[in-house]
């Protein structure tokens, strides 16, 4: 979730966006197969609600139609999410990649877990989606079939584990998201805010790994908090 429309880009350029993609995120409806209600994807649009009312960092709804586009592409198999929340980003995932996919997505918080659950269910696609209760370390560590897409979007310290722990089970054809990896633009200080130093330091190692390794083309897009992105070359 970013923080601010124009915590990444200056706010010209991000109010520009802002209304551009308006139209963009409005196709996650039609992508879905979803009924739409002005233009919207109606469960999606009370999820965006309720966690703006109880300030829950789900992905930016502009985030959510890049990962769209990449499952539609991609066509994954399976799919892991790191941080499900209260489910968005792996309905989102999941309708798009199709009906031979299977999201597994982890959660630390049993409250999340069963607020997610519920409106997985409400999407009607339990049957596709395992929400795992755990943290996403050891979680990710069981999981032994190759994965297509994963989605890194849980506890920044860890982001850069995650790739590691990631990238032997990657299948061939795999893809890595990565969300806030710019975290309200303080990575790119020289000098970030106290409150954001060890957060911004650790997305910063984060990034440099996600580029600079030999066997990835990868590359980080000002879009919603910052995106990391990779494929297998």
């Amino acid at each position: 979730m970013k923080h601010a429309a124009d915590a990444i880009v200056r706010p010209e350029q991000a109010a520009y966006l802002e209304l551009l993609n308006q139209s963009s995120v409005r196709a996650l409806a039609t992508l879905a197969g979803a009924g739409a209600v002005d233009g919207r994807d109606p469960l999606l649009g009370k999820m965006e609600a309720r966690a703006a009312a109880r300030g829950y960092p789900i992905s930016d709804p502009e985030v959510a139609c890049l990962l769209a586009i990449l499952a539609r592409i991609a066509r994954p198999r399976l799919v892991v999410e790191l941080g499900t929340n209260i489910g968005y980003g792996a309905i989102v995932m999941a309708r798009a990649a199709g009906r031979r996919a299977r999201v597994v997505t982890i959660e630390s918080s049993a409250e999340l877990v069963r607020e997610a659950q519920g409106y997985i269910a409400e999407a009607g696609l339990s049957e596709r989606i395992d929400v795992v209760h755990g943290l996403a370390i050891p979680e990710l560590e069981k999981i032994e079939q190759p994965i297509d897409m994963v989605y890194i979007d849980c506890v920044k310290e860890e982001y850069e584990r995650y790739l590691q722990l990631a990238l032997p089970k990657l299948s061939g054809r795999g893809v890595i998201v990565a969300d806030n990896v710019l975290w309200r633009g303080t990575v790119a200080l020289g000098s970030p805010p106290a409150a954001d130093r060890t957060r911004a330091a650790a997305l910063g190692a984060f990034n440099r790994a996600l580029v600079s390794r030999p066997d990835l083309c990868a590359l980080v897009l000002p879009l919603g908090d910052g995106v990391g992105l990779a494929v297998h070359i």
